[in-house]
C-alpha cells in the first residue's frame, strides 16, 4: 500500500537475525515472497537507499493481515511501502522489515459509479480505467505517480483535487490483523497526510480504496487527461529519477518552487543530485547520487531560501 509511495513505521523491538530467519520460514509457509537485505534503491523512485533488513510482498489483503499479526505478536516493528515515489531512504538503509504492497493488485471492481481499487494498483491505471468507463472523479490524478494506497495514505493531490475528497470508504488492516471498513468522512485528513490511528490504531494499513464517481463522456475525459499530461511534461522533469515535490508550499501565495528558483538554486548540484532546471522543487538523481548527496542538497536549498526570504522550507517527502 501506500506514497506517491507512503512509508509508515511502527515502534517495536529491533529485529534479530533469529527473528529474520523465523520470518522467512513463516513467509515461505504462507506463500508470501520475502527477501533479506533488500536494497531500497530498487523500490524507491529516486533510486537511492541502502538495504532493508527484509522486504515482504503480500499478494492479497488476507496475507497483509496474517503477516502484520505475526510481526505484531512478537513485538517487532515494520514499515509500509507503496510505489516509493515520495520517499527518501538513507545510504545506511533501515533495520525494519518493509511490507511492500505493490503486488496487492487484484480486486479492482467498477460497477456503475462505484469503483474499488486495491492499494498496490498504480494510480495511473486506476485513472485510465475510470476514463475508459466514462467515470469522472479521478482526472485530477493525471500524472500522479505511485500506487492508490500510497496516494491515499499521503492524501496525494494535484490539479485542484486530492484523495480526501475522492475516497468514500477505505478497507484497512489493523496492527492486530483485523480487517475494517472505514468511512473517509470519519477520518483525519490533512495536507498530504491521512491519520488512521484514532479510528483503526497505530500501524493500520490501507489495502483498498472505494470511490463514488460521476458519469462523464469518455472522449471529453480523455481529452482533459491528455491536456494535463502535456502541461505536466512542460512544467516538471518527467522521466527523470525524482521523488516528486521535495518541499511543502509555505503559507501564503508563494510556492516553494518559486522561492527556490528566485534564491538562485536551479541547477545547484551535489555529486549527481541536482535541483531540476525545469521545476525547482524537484531534485533529480542524475546518475549514482547517494542519499548523503541529496540530504546535503536539501540543506543547502533550505539555507539559501532562509537567507534570501526568511522562510524555512519544510519537506514534503518522507525520510527513512
Amino acid at each position: 500500500m501506500t506514497t506517491r509511495a507512503i512509508p509508515r513505521t511502527v515502534a517495536g523491538r529491533e529485529w534479530s537475525r533469529a527473528d529474520l530467519r523465523d520470518l522467512t520460514s513463516f513467509c515461505s509457509n504462507e506463500g508470501v515472497a520475502c527477501a533479506l537485505d533488500e536494497p531500497l534503491s530498487k523500490h524507491i523512485s529516486m533510486g537511492i537507499g541502502g538495504p532493508a533488513a527484509a522486504m515482504i510482498w503480500p499478494p492479497h489483503p488476507e496475507a497483509v493481515a496474517t503477516v502484520v499479526a505475526w510481526i505484531s505478536d512478537r513485538g517487532l516493528d515494520w514499515r509500509v511501502l507503496g510505489g516509493g515515489t515520495n520517499v527518501m531512504a538513507g545510504d545506511q538503509g533501515v533495520e525494519n522489515v518493509v511490507i511492500n504492497l505493490t503486488r496487492l493488485i487484484e480486486g479492482t471492481h467498477i460497477s456503475e459509479t462505484l469503483a474499488s481499487f486495491p492499494a498496490g494498483l498504480p494510480t495511473a491505471q486506476a485513472l485510465n480505467m475510470t476514463v475508459r468507463d466514462g467515470l469522472d472523479g479521478l482526472v485530477w490524478a493525471t500524472g500522479l505517480p505511485g500506487t492508490v494506497g500510497g496516494a491515499v495514505a499521503g492524501n496525494a493531490g494535484c490539479w485542484g483535487g486530492e484523495m480526501a475528497t475522492t475516497v468514500e470508504t477505505l478497507d484497512v488492516v489493523t496492527a492486530q490483523g483485523r480487517c475494517l471498513r472505514l468511512a473517509a468522512a470519519d477520518l483525519d485528513w490533512s495536507y498530504r497526510r491521512l491519520d488512521l490511528e484514532q479510528k483503526a490504531g497505530a500501524g493500520s494499513i490501507v489495502v483498498s480504496a472505494n470511490m463514488t464517481l460521476e458519469p462523464g463522456d469518455p472522449k471529453a475525459l480523455s481529452k482533459r487527461v491528455e491536456e494535463l499530461h502535456a502541461r505536466k511534461r512542460s512544467s516538471q522533469p518527467v522521466g527523470a529519477r525524482n521523488a516528486g515535490c521535495v518541499f511543502r508550499n509555505p503559507e501564503g501565495d508563494r510556492s516553494a518552487g518559486l522561492l527556490i528558483d528566485q534564491a538562485g538554486c536551479k541547477g545547484m548540484r551535489v555529486g549527481n543530485a541536482e535541483i531540476s532546471s525545469v521545476h525547482a522543487n524537484f531534485i533529480i538523481n542524475r546518475g549514482d547520487a547517494s542519499g548523503a548527496d541529496i540530504e546535503d542538497l536539501i540543506e543547502r536549498v533550505k539555507g539559501e531560501v532562509k537567507a534570501r526570504f526568511g522562510v524555512l522550507l519544510e519537506e514534503e517527502i518522507r525520510r527513512w
